[in-house]
């Protein structure tokens, strides 16, 4: 399973971040798979995991909430092809990129997105 966040900040670097492994912690701290620099952010902000055939995204306790087009997160909730991620001020707009029979889950994934 791939998917791709695609920033809508025109300003961004990089514009997309693609996922392959689950789960996989999002943050502005050191220790998570996939690192954003937004002051907004807390150091562990959310986590996206598999649960049946999408992704499946979940706040953890952080500061400023997680959002999913425009509704802050009280739960896990699946991510369809089209929605809004909003973490911190990065706001995200999520791209599957394969079928989503083919979702599996791995560990082991680490990249810096500055």
């Amino acid at each position: 399973m791939k998917i791709k966040l695609l920033c809508q900040n025109a300003l961004a670097s990089p514009r997309e971040i693609t996922i392959d492994r689950f789960p996989i912690e999002l943050g502005r701290g050191g220790v998570v798979g996939v690192r954003i620099d937004d002051r907004w952010l807390s150091r562990r902000h959310c986590e996206l995991s598999v649960g049946g055939e999408s992704v499946v995204v979940r706040d953890l306790n952080s500061s400023h909430g997680t959002y999913v087009n425009g509704r802050r997160l009280t739960a896990a909730v699946a991510l369809e092809e089209g929605d809004e991620l909003q973490i911190g001020l990065s706001h995200f707009i999520v791209a599957y990129q394969e079928e989503r029979a083919k979702l599996h889950d791995s560990a082991g994934f680490d990249v810096a997105v500055v």
